[in-house]
């Protein structure tokens, strides 16, 4: 899925309960930064790579070829997203400047990391049940996607959104103040 705005809905009732404990730039990155890939092969026009497999064979061509397995997450994306959010972080004083008000919240290392395998992760939990081109065996061996369900992505989009509000205040009330109210 190119990037929109759809993965927000899983994401933010997660983020809502957690905020505290998650490193909120990270998270967010991380539900995103993923979708680089079909984005660059569909408005770049690159045409897709023939992937050679470490066990034979080749990667299933599509949108969703290297980046969207538990593999690349863990070896690619969550490092990717690591970084960006530490270069980002650079910036603080002029991110409070813009979000004046607001609480910057210092991250471990580790928190930051995780934050991010969490956040991309969620994006791949739900893109299993809607995109038919994800190897989840990458790059070892071909395995198609046994979780394509469009009755489970509709169902994860309907209660994601019956969710927000309501962990919007439980977050409220756990961690003691606005998710709205801190950085990052």
């Amino acid at each position: 899925m190119p990037l929109t705005p759809f993965h927000l809905f899983p994401a933010l009732p997660c983020y809502f309960v957690f905020y505290r404990r998650l490193n909120g730039l990270a998270f967010f990155i991380g539900t995103f930064l993923i979708d680089l890939e079909p984005v660059i092969y569909m408005f770049l026009g690159v045409p897709f790579p023939v992937v050679p497999l470490l066990f034979g064979g080749f990667a299933t061509q599509g949108y969703h070829m290297i980046t969207h397995n538990p593999f690349s997450i863990l070896v690619f994306v969550g490092p990717a997203v690591f970084m960006l959010t530490k270069l980002l972080e650079l910036g603080k004083s002029l991110l409070m400047e813009i979000f004046g008000g607001v609480e910057w919240v210092s991250y471990s290392w580790r928190r930051t990391y995780l934050s991010a395998l969490l956040g991309s992760f969620l994006h791949l939990g739900w893109d299993v049940a809607m995109h038919w081109g994800i190897n989840l065996g990458f790059p070892f061996l071909d395995i198609g996607n046994p979780l394509l369900n469009s009755s489970a992505a509709s169902m994860i989009f309907i209660v994601s959104l019956i969710l927000i509000l309501p962990t919007y205040f439980v977050g409220k009330k756990i961690n003691g103040g606005s998710p709205f109210k801190k950085l990052p």
